[in-house]
């Protein structure tokens, strides 16, 4: 019994860790992140385009002008977001570093605090100096799938993804 109860653990693990990219589109995975062993759900993928690049930030809640409370973000910075492909970390100073392929800033936010919808300073946690990270975002038939990785030297490591609609924000 307990093989049996072990074996099937481990098939509800690895549905769990790979339900982004496995499935057809009735299959919605829980969007969102882990980080330091806790899950952290974002169900909002925002994108913004403006003259540095392309913005795609993944979030537990969508700041208002109007919200007050804490959010919990992901967010990318690519020089463009193709209409699928893998990005990986790499500093922009690096001889290798391919904008096509690569980005170099990503920005993890916990608990950060927003009053009236403007980011209060020192407020929560910010983490923006990735030592390691990728980035893939595959499209579908009405959805999206982005799947990433992050580290922040070797105390803060994350991995999640995200299935569903994103919100252009011009």
């Amino acid at each position: 019994m307990t093989r049996s109860a072990n074996r099937l653990l481990a098939v509800i693990l690895c549905f769990a860790f790979y339900g982004c990219t496995f499935g057809d589109e009735k299959t919605n995975p829980a969007n969102g992140y882990t980080n330091d062993g806790n899950f952290i759900q974002t169900d909002y993928a925002v994108r913004k385009n403006w003259a540095g690049g392309t913005v795609i930030a993944f979030t537990d809640l969508l700041p208002t002008t109007e919200f007050t409370g804490k959010v919990n973000a992901v967010q990318f910075l690519l020089d463009t977001l193709e209409q699928h492909g893998d990005y990986t970390y790499m500093p922009s100073d690096s001889a290798a570093f391919d904008k096509t392929k690569n980005f170099d800033i990503a920005i993890l936010y916990k608990n950060v605090h927003y009053m009236n919808g403007t980011e209060v300073d020192n407020s929560g946690q910010t983490y923006s100096k990735p030592t390691a990270g990728t980035l893939t975002f595959t499209p579908g038939p009405g959805y999206q799938t982005f799947s990433y990785t992050l580290k922040f030297g070797s105390d803060h490591v994350i991995s999640g993804c995200f299935r569903g609609q994103v919100t252009s924000v011009e």
